[in-house]
């Protein structure tokens, strides 16, 4: 009777833990992304802007491995919850395991997926400082209140609330601990709002240590941090739905438990149940594919890039360097010959530094030093001018240095230096800015020679402030400037005011795809023979109309054959830039009256 007795509660027990268990969603995140969509009405819109960069790149070749910094929050009310050291470091190994293809199952992947299965290169380290520089171990413990966190429950990403304030996603995968009530863990996906963009996971389901199947080997962490790197289920949230990679069989929907080999779905040849982003048992999950590694590398080069550059994974110390070089900067063409050198000190340590000795070397000639006094900040850079001179055309370099900051030594030298070449050369030299709108990235630009040969380009622009572009042009020569945006909602209105200026002068963001600015300079105004000359060019022209005189231009007017004013301007220089883009083409009069009353008429031709 004893015996009966026992195995009756030995059933009861399991029946009540898988009861519990499956009482819970395998994985909140589109639960989760739905309700984010509802209090961010653009989120939908950077997922489809951010879905088409991935699509563009995933096909490229990126770095061999990547670095990621980071730092769980233990949330707990109860000593239950609060879990130890081992078990932390026991999912950490999971992840750097999973992510690697090191983990213990990878032999037990089906041979008729092995062919695909990825070694994804993406390390993960517990973050060694903390937002403000200060030494950390890379976990912060919360005692809280809260008995229990729900799917969309957003106390826990605050101090105030009972949860622990969200350390800069920038810099750090921040991975909460808590107890997670209606599910075992949700991600955010990239473009949510930095202040709740992390991983949450149900402390019961976290780590390998004392935790019951079928959720123990911590494959819960995997499959969210996949979504977190902008992966989706293996399914595509849909019957026979997409997940984006090309190498995960179609399949008709979730699987759960452990399957047995071929499942087929949706004349697939078999379900690839034992995918990290499927639904299956923890013990059952084995792979990423390859299609998956590119999908999440083109992630840690776009939305999630800055997460890898950060220095949070090495520990803080007096650390001064050289971070750009403001004039030259690389491979900048400078017009003239007589310059200042102007190059930027960061300081990456955590305390201010008062003095450091900058070393810089010009081309072959003798090193030399200059000693920099002041008081710099952590995270904070100044320029720095190295003196005035003159320079022959033809190419150059420029080498920069640092060393000794605070008469210590520098106990990061791979950030102290700086190289660069640059090139100076006669011409007429243009300053190109773009104020970008919330989406710089979307936006790039191109310059093409009278040949149509590309001679500068730059892409992936910073968003929300202005981008500023310097090169040197012939004389005597039109190029042409191109702004693109592969959105094709330009840069102006709806998520920015950007726009475009030429050498101060400005062209408007509205456009679509592309916009096209003519750039011509010449020296032809020194040839000038009469005080009472004007200089009109190019003419013919494509819209752009540059005018140059001797004399203050006070007034000008253009007329069509008709004798109507469709353009009119008061001024006040010796030189005016027009844009005449908007009127159509044909043959003009233009009028131009100078502040000493001389007038004179010009026919123009915009083609």
């Amino acid at each position: 009777m004893i015996k009966i007795l026992k195995i009756q509660l030995t059933i009861f027990f399991v029946t009540i833990t898988s009861t519990l268990l499956f009482s819970q969603h395998r994985c909140g995140t589109m639960n989760r992304l739905n309700y984010e969509i509802t209090i961010d009405d653009q989120l939908n819109d950077k997922r489809q802007r951010i879905e088409k960069k991935i699509k563009r790149w995933k096909n490229l070749n990126f770095q061999n491995s990547y670095n990621i910094p980071v730092v769980f929050h233990i949330i707990y009310e109860n000593n239950d919850e609060n879990v130890s050291l081992d078990q932390i470091m026991s999912q950490l190994s999971v992840l750097n395991e999973d992510f690697n293809r090191n983990n213990s199952d990878a032999n037990q992947t089906s041979g008729d997926f092995i062919d695909v299965a990825a070694d994804c290169n993406i390390n993960f380290c517990l973050a060694q400082r903390t937002p403000n520089n200060d030494s950390s171990s890379g976990i912060t413990y919360t005692q809280t209140n809260i008995t229990s966190f729900s799917l969309y429950d957003n106390r826990i990403f605050h101090d105030s609330l009972g949860g622990k304030d969200i350390w800069d996603p920038n810099k750090y995968l921040n991975i909460y601990v808590c107890d997670l009530s209606n599910a075992l863990g949700f991600a955010s996906f990239p473009g949510t709002s930095q202040s709740r963009d992390a991983v949450v996971i149900n402390y019961n389901n976290f780590g390998t240590i004392n935790i019951l199947a079928p959720y123990n080997k911590g494959r819960t962490a995997t499959h969210e941090v996949g979504h977190w790197l902008n992966l989706l289920h293996i399914w595509g949230d849909g019957n026979c739905g997409n997940d984006q990679v090309d190498d995960t069989p179609i399949q008709n929907s979730a699987n759960y438990g452990c399957p047995s080999h071929p499942s087929p779905s949706c004349s697939n040849e078999g379900d690839m149940f034992q995918n990290f982003m499927d639904y299956t048992d923890d013990g059952c999950m084995n792979l990423f594919t390859n299609g998956q590694k590119n999908r999440m590398h083109a992630t840690l080069n776009s939305q999630r890039s800055s997460v890898t550059q950060s220095q949070a994974c090495d520990l803080p110390f007096e650390d001064v360097g050289i971070i750009d070089n403001i004039s030259p900067y690389n491979f900048q063409e400078l017009c003239g010959n007589e310059f200042n050198l102007i190059t930027s000190l960061y300081n990456y340590s955590n305390f201010p530094i008062y003095k450091t000795q900058i070393h810089f070397q010009l081309n072959d000639q003798e090193i030399q030093m200059l000693e920099w006094f002041g008081n710099l900040l952590p995270n904070s850079s100044t320029d720095v001018n190295l003196g005035n001179f003159d320079l022959e055309n033809g190419q150059h370099s420029l080498l920069v240095y640092t060393s000794n900051p605070n008469d210590f030594r520098d106990l990061n030298f791979l950030n102290d230096s700086l190289e660069i070449i640059f090139f100076v050369r006669d011409g007429v030299s243009y300053e190109i800015n773009i104020q970008t709108d919330n989406y710089g990235e979307e936006n790039s630009w191109e310059i093409l020679n009278n040949n149509n040969e590309i001679i500068a380009y730059e892409n992936n622009l910073v968003s929300n402030q202005i981008n500023t572009f310097n090169f040197c042009q012939d004389t005597d020569s039109c190029y042409t400037l191109f702004v693109f945006d592969e959105y094709e909602d330009g840069i102006c209105c709806d998520f920015g005011n950007g726009y475009i200026s030429v050498n101060n002068i400005t062209y408007g963001g509205d456009f679509n795809s592309e916009i096209e600015i003519d750039l011509c300079a010449t020296s032809a105004i020194d040839k000038l023979e009469n005080i009472n000359d004007i200089l009109f060019y190019p003419n013919p022209t494509n819209g752009i109309l540059i005018i140059k005189s001797l004399r203050n231009i006070e007034f000008l007017k253009i007329y069509d054959l008709r004798g109507k004013i469709v353009f009119q301007k008061y001024c006040d220089s010796k030189q005016e830039n027009l844009n005449l883009h908007k009127l159509y083409k044909g043959s003009y009069i233009i009028q131009i009256n100078t502040q000493e009353g001389t007038t004179t008429h010009k026919k123009i031709i915009i083609q």
